[in-house]
């Protein structure tokens, strides 16, 4: 179903599903959390908090037709890149928010994660479409959307798994999942510089 043979001729392609991966990882955890945090940690309000929680799907409408003009198809690796760091800046931000600072800020969080996948989605996509040729598009497609798919499945089953363990105590379980997050986004970032350096692109 799947031409491994194809994939493998790249070194990098399996780099782009990686970050495919995180990148689903990660957006069920800023979906998941925040809700949590603001309803049961901060106490407001269920209508407030469904509008603080907008932040992430604002940042992505807002930012994605910017990016979109911005990249006239040579500019998708560097996109990506920079919307990884951006999504890490979001979860240093999150990981700096205590109970006392304004739930704005927070918002402002996801608000940042949403302009760093505004960034990284469209331009990991056309990557990884690139990798293959024109008569494997369907199948690269597909392969791309299950493995964020299986990365959004896990992140929610950790994710959940990680506040029912510190319930009623959520804040702690909040924090791990933001390290977490982090972690992930960190490590595939650091493997694409090295990557990159090792593999550059021929001019």
């Amino acid at each position: 179903m799947v031409d491994f043979q194809t994939l493998s001729k790249g070194p990098k392609v399996w780099l782009y599903l990686s970050q495919t991966a995180i990148f689903g990882f990660t957006s069920a955890i800023v979906f998941l959390i925040p809700p949590f945090l603001f309803k049961k940690v901060m106490h407001i309000d269920v209508g407030v908090t469904g509008l603080l929680v907008l932040g992430t799907p604002a940042g992505l409408v807002i930012f994605s037709r910017i990016s979109g003009s911005q990249n006239n198809g040579s500019k998708t690796q560097k996109f990506s890149r920079w919307g990884l760091m951006i999504i890490a800046l979001a979860f240093v931000g999150l990981l700096l928010v205590g109970v006392q600072w304004l739930p704005i800020i927070v918002t402002g969080c996801l608000f940042l994660f949403g302009i760093g996948g505004s960034y990284f989605q469209p331009a990991n996509i056309s990557t990884i479409m690139q990798s293959g040729s024109t008569s494997n598009q369907g199948t690269i497609g597909s392969l791309q959307r299950m493995i964020q798919n299986i990365a959004i499945a896990n992140g929610t089953a950790i994710g959940s798994t990680l506040i029912n363990l510190t319930a009623p105590n959520l804040p702690p379980g909040i924090q791990v999942t933001w390290y977490l997050a982090l972690f992930v986004v960190a490590i595939i970032v650091i493997a694409g510089i090295l990557i990159n350096y090792l593999h550059p692109e021929k001019a």
